[in-house]
């Protein structure tokens, strides 16, 4: 099985649950969506996800002259993100679901950068949208809110639950016949 075949099914499997259960519970889904800007426990979760993420990314670069750097980012990585989770706590959820966004694309373009079937630009247009989305996440966190408004009706949610699920059932079947 390919890396795009792995992340094509992980995707299709996290979107048909997600959209399972925003069909199936739309309630809550949506005090979920309400909280969730303000949350501070996944906001730190996601944010060290993210730094870890982020120091592995540099620690595999090639980076000239800041190579001897590189071994700063044992310590560093964590103390940062304790700095982050103390002092970026406004919103900080959103921006770390940003930067994940943001990370997760780039591996999905890896994946899909040389497979053969014009199928990989599903995948790739997936991270795309997710680097844009990801980017308004981090650099304007009350955009996440205003989106979010314009799907509280329990209709919306129910609708884009069931698009969602039928998404997934898509990417799992070109995991499993396509990658």
């Amino acid at each position: 099985m390919s890396s795009l075949a792995v992340i094509a099914l992980i995707l299709g499997v996290l979107a048909l649950g997600g959209g399972f259960l925003a069909a199936k519970a739309p309630e809550l889904v949506r005090r979920g969506m309400e909280k969730y800007p303000r949350s501070v426990w996944p906001g730190r979760i996601l944010l060290a996800i993210d730094m870890g993420w982020a120091a592995y990314a540099v620690n595999l670069m090639h980076l000239g002259g800041f190579d001897a750097w590189k071994v700063h980012l044992m310590w560093l990585t964590p103390v940062l993100i304790i700095i982050g989770a103390v002092y970026l706590d406004e919103m900080l959820s959103v921006r770390a679901l940003g930067g994940f966004l943001l990370l997760a694309a780039g591996s999905m373009l890896d994946a899909a950068r040389w497979h053969p079937s014009l199928w990989r630009l599903v995948i790739t247009v997936i991270a795309y949208l997710w680097i844009v989305a990801g980017l308004f996440f981090v650099l304007e966190p009350w955009w996440f809110r205003r989106v979010m408004l314009r799907f509280q009706s329990l209709p919306a949610i129910r609708t884009a639950g069931i698009s969602k699920a039928v998404f997934g059932v898509g990417l799992i079947l070109l995991a499993l016949l396509v990658y």
